[in-house]
């Protein structure tokens, strides 16, 4: 039997990374209105921060130079259950304006028979039907599936008639309708391309152009089968990986736990000897993606002795609960390599956290945050205006945290309405309606909170704001780019200057409340 040969594509960024400014000043401010935090205006054009940073810099035009080197673990995992299955396999991780002629002519050069689209950084339908149209241009005659994060929280809504009608939108031949999905691909690549009315959660278009839908059947894979293999990726390579699977928290807010299921952890001895490819291979830095990396604690300090024992020396970073947080247990992670985290304060009230189900009040990150401060470990903190019971004071608390708290950078977002979500169960409770970003509840609305938030960043020097789109990836990559934190630090600032110039020049903030 002759398997197919399969192209895994990481991340597809329709945009480029940059864009003439619209010479109407108000086209002008629509279009900065939707990127006014990941993209500044310079001499007439809209840059990405790191477009705009390699101008300014002179870098070689012809270097990559783009957060999304990074190697992606959703792609990445996929691509090495692949290989062990047999099944030829491509891995590109990222394609974008920059680099999209080489990488087309990779995937034509392998010759695939499936390319499997992740979308776990697809956001909306249109971005979605973008990246559909694109590849189906690029490749009229080869079967395209799309799965992931994206697509499922989508087909979530609708019935099987919108589905149908999604898939033939966006151009594809197939959805893979499931939270995790490993499971479907292989099966389907198995069964290519006459087997596929067997495959449970498979959307697919036949030959006639007719659209079904099969059964579904939820998959549950046990983590430890499918380990990442560092195999197709280059040496020196900046590279996510997961130790675990969901969350053990039900925060309000967020749909992971829900759609993930339950907490699944890899078996520690796993994880280490996957950290060992990770040293014989010469990663420059590890990126750990589990949702709450030190959460269960006694787990998360086994796995530090563990790296210790080792001598792990690659620079590694993660999200982290600060409510779990000693000062010895900083002390281990600095001694094992750890070099920067992400911090998912979310709010300086404690009635916003309470809301929120965080399971944590706000001085357990001052304690947090200071401990780290201590070992020299960079602290990305992230903020939301406007969740349910948000009012001016708690707003008020959350500024005044930023300011005070050590953090070395931060963001901060306006809440984003999710109907999958914990909160919208509650959503009568606080008289909370709308949908995604415009909504409203009983003490604020979506047009109040981006206010704040526009107001916040023009009044906080420091901490020093990040790109909410890459946080704490930017500054790592950057310092895998042999860039000083005092660098970075001045690039961001410069950053922030243009920011604040372009939100008053194009009228994105006023002088009136």
């Amino acid at each position: 039997m002759t398997l197919p040969r399969v192209a895994i594509i990481g991340h597809f960024v329709p945009m480029a990374t940059v864009i003439d400014l619209p010479l109407d000043p108000r086209h002008a401010k629509t279009l900065l209105s939707l990127h006014n935090y990941t993209r500044v205006a310079y001499e007439g054009r809209l840059y990405d921060h790191l477009a705009y940073l390699s101008k300014i810099a002179l870098r070689d035009p012809n270097e990559r130079f783009s957060v999304w080197e990074i190697f992606l673990c959703g792609p990445l995992l996929l691509a090495s259950h692949l290989e062990r299955l047999g099944i030829p396999t491509l891995l590109v991780n990222s394609i974008d304006s920059d680099n999209e002629v080489e990488s087309f002519e990779r995937i034509r050069s392998f010759q695939p028979d499936i390319i499997a689209l992740t979308t776990t950084f697809v956001l909306t339908q249109s971005q979605m039907a973008a990246v559909g149209r694109r590849f189906r241009q690029e490749f009229p005659d080869i079967f395209i599936v799309a799965g992931g994060q994206h697509i499922y929280t989508t087909l979530l809504y609708m019935t099987v008639a919108e589905r149908k009608d999604y898939l033939k939108l966006v151009m594809l031949d197939a959805f893979v309708n499931d939270t995790q999905g490993e499971g479907a691909l292989a099966a389907l690549c198995r069964s290519f391309p006459q087997g596929l009315k067997t495959i449970p959660n498979l959307i697919w278009r036949d030959s006639g152009g007719d659209i079904h839908q099969n059964s579904q059947c939820l998959e549950s894979n046990d983590i430890n089968a499918t380990p990442i293999s560092f195999d197709l990726v280059p040496q020196k390579a900046f590279v996510h990986m997961r130790t675990a699977r969901s969350c053990s928290f039900k925060c309000a807010f967020c749909s992971y736990p829900s759609i993930a299921g339950e907490l699944s952890l890899m078996d520690l001895e796993l994880v280490r000897s996957t950290l060992r490819a990770a040293t014989e291979k010469g990663l420059s830095a590890v990126f750990f993606t589990d949702d709450t990396f030190n959460v269960p604690p006694d787990r998360f300090e086994r796995l530090l002795d563990l790296m210790i024992e080792d001598g792990f020396a690659i620079p590694w970073y993660s999200f982290l609960r600060c409510q779990y947080l000693d000062a010895r247990v900083v002390m281990k992670m600095r001694k094992a390599g750890c070099a920067g985290v992400y911090l998912g304060v979310e709010s300086g009230s404690d009635l916003v956290l309470r809301n929120m189900k965080k399971g944590a009040v706000s001085s357990f990150y001052r304690e947090g945050i200071r401990w780290l401060n201590e070992q020299g470990i960079t602290c990305v903190g992230s903020f939301m205006i406007g969740f349910p019971g948000e009012t001016n004071q708690t707003v008020a608390e959350t500024q005044d945290f930023i300011l005070e708290s050590g953090l070395d950078y931060y963001y901060v977002q306006p809440f984003y309405y999710l109907h999958h979500t914990p909160i919208h169960a509650r959503a009568g409770e606080f008289g909370l309606s709308g949908n995604g970003l415009f909504w409203r509840h009983e003490t604020m609305n979506w047009q109040e909170a981006v206010d704040h938030v526009h107001r916040l960043f023009l009044a906080i020097d420091s901490p020093i704001h990040v790109n909410p789109d890459y946080t704490l990836w930017e500054i790592a990559y950057l310092r895998g780019k042999g860039m000083t934190d005092e660098s970075i630090q001045l690039y961001r600032r410069e950053i922030n200057r243009l920011t604040a110039v372009q939100m008053r020049t194009y009228g994105i903030v006023s002088d009136k409340p």
